[in-house]
């Protein structure tokens, strides 16, 4: 392997031979500093794309919304006395009203030992083993912990469970395994009177021939002293609904797509009142926060487009650098910056397809409503605003309250074409066309170099400043074997000096 070659630094000939090449080099470098300074910019331009995909990402994600009708949908509840009942409504529904008296609420099945199962200095915690002597009576560690329960379903079909321990578990340990089972129960050992209590998790009365919670084993009989004829059964709600008088296993039911929760009992003959009607108010703000986030996102974009190209503040290169402060540094770059998407195409051309969704009628709509003008929207009439939409608060909730239907069409209708598809569907389109178009140009943060064009044209610069680094070291290495040689050539004629010196010295 041929090394660099041996480096002088001006013995002979007194000259700074370190500054003279470093000099030399900054010139030779200028065409490597261009080109770092052509990488800056592409990776300033590929970060500003992936910033306007980021946003037009976001708008997507609120299109997507407003492309459901479950969006326009949206129903409100409210009861006359909501200790007592309240309900939540699903949006495919229509407006209604419903009454309910009578109430008297479901419970749950629970069963408890029917005595102390140990005395005071029993601790659920430690094992088996070590508290056999504490029980009441005391657990005979030749019988085998096993035992069976079994709870009943919705539908009146039993569930059963085995179980098997050894001694090395604690009662807590066995009591956390039931819980954690699919029998539906919650079982806990209180200190206080030395008992185990289980309570099935659901209410209603699940077995109409017998109890809930059925207890087989030595353990659960008569060390736990569980006694499933002791149980006090769940029971299901009863109440009058419109008029029927009917039940339900649990407190919280639906009927045709309102889910009603029982709070309290109340009397025969105190009746409330549940009122489902369209939550206009609702279909309002999410109309108005997605033309508000339309705004800011054209707004943003109009002003990345708008910048203009600095070009008297290039990328610093990194020997400017050293001789700046990071306030100046970051200044200077936020000018440099400037500009890297000044009128692209992709970006302009969004704007255009999506204030032409925006303005252009939707043909096939039943009402109306088949424009933005028509229910409160237009355009600024302020140039500088670059088409954002101005909203009239009070022509938009009459629209979404005497026209539900139509205003919903309006962005959500489906189309075999761009004149009949809704809003939201045409924004839609013109958002994906232009994501993708970035991500082809610019990637983002999981696809390597070589899966963009500007990615590409980033590999592409890489391997030319790699070339050009290893002809900037045989250049220098060249400087330095020129000075080299005339150091030693120096060195030579010096000594030649000295010896003729000597000579004509000695003869005289």
């Amino acid at each position: 392997m041929i090394g660099s070659p041996l480096r002088i630094s001006g013995l002979a000939s007194g000259m700074d031979i370190d500054s003279m090449v470093d000099k030399l080099m900054q010139a030779e470098r200028k065409p490597l500093d261009k080109m770092n300074q052509d990488k800056q910019k592409l990776e300033w331009q590929r970060d500003d794309y992936r910033d306007m995909n980021k946003l037009l990402d976001d708008l997507s994600k609120m299109t997507l919304d407003m492309k459901l009708q479950s969006t326009y949908l949206t129903k409100k509840t409210s009861s006359s006395d909501d200790s007592k009942v309240t309900a939540t409504a699903g949006g495919n529904i229509g407006n209604a009203t419903y009454t309910l008296s009578g109430v008297d609420l479901a419970t749950s099945a629970h069963n408890q030992s029917t005595g102390r199962i140990a005395g005071n200095d029993f601790d659920p915690d430690k094992s088996l083993s070590e508290m056999q002597d504490r029980f009441q009576p005391p657990l005979s560690m030749e019988d085998p912990i096993d035992f069976k329960i079994t709870t009943y379903d919705q539908d009146g079909k039993p569930v059963e469970k085995e179980f098997n321990f050894d001694q090395s578990k604690s009662l807590n340990d066995i009591l956390k395994d039931i819980n954690s089972s699919d029998l539906g129960v919650n079982a806990f050992y209180d200190q206080s009177t030395g008992k185990v209590s289980f309570t099935r998790t659901d209410t209603g009365n699940m077995n109409e021939d017998g109890p809930e919670m059925e207890f087989t084993g030595n353990l659960l009989i008569n060390t736990l002293k569980l006694d499933t004829t002791k149980e006090t059964g769940g029971k299901d709600a009863s109440f009058t609904l419109n008029g029927l008088q009917t039940t339900r296993h649990s407190n919280s039911f639906t009927v045709n797509g309102v889910t009603f929760n029982l709070k309290n009992n109340s009397p025969d003959n105190e009746t409330v009142t549940i009122n489902v009607e369209s939550d206009t108010d609702a279909v309002y703000k999410k109309i108005t926060d997605y033309i508000n986030k339309y705004n800011d996102v054209i707004g943003q974009i109009n002003a990345k487009i708008s910048e203009t190209q600095n070009r008297d503040y290039p990328p610093l290169t990194d020997d400017q650098k050293k001789d700046m402060k990071d306030d100046d540094i970051k200044l200077w770059e936020d000018k440099a910056k400037s500009g890297m998407l000044h009128n692209d195409s992709i970006l302009s051309n969004v704007l255009t397809q999506m204030r032409k969704a925006f303005y252009s009628p939707v043909k096939g709509v039943d009402s109306k409503a088949d424009q933005l003008a028509k229910i409160g929207m237009t355009t600024s009439s302020d140039y500088r605003d670059n088409g954002k939409l101005i909203i009239d608060p009070d022509k938009l909730k009459q629209a979404v309250t005497d026209d539900p239907q139509g205003v919903m069409d309006l962005f959500t209708k489906s189309g075999d074409n761009f004149d009949s598809e809704g809003i939201a569907k045409r924004i839609d389109d013109s958002i994906k066309d232009a994501m993708n178009q970035i991500k082809q140009k610019a990637g983002n943060s999981t696809m390597v170099d070589s899966q963009f064009s500007l990615g590409r044209s980033l590999d592409d610069l890489n391997d030319r400043i790699k070339t050009f680094q290893d002809h900037l070291n045989g250049v220098e290495n060249q400087y330095y074997k020129q000075f080299t040689a005339m150091e030693q050539a120096i060195e030579q004629a010096n000594q030649q000096a000295t010896y003729l010196q000597q000579q004509f010295g000695g003869g005289a």
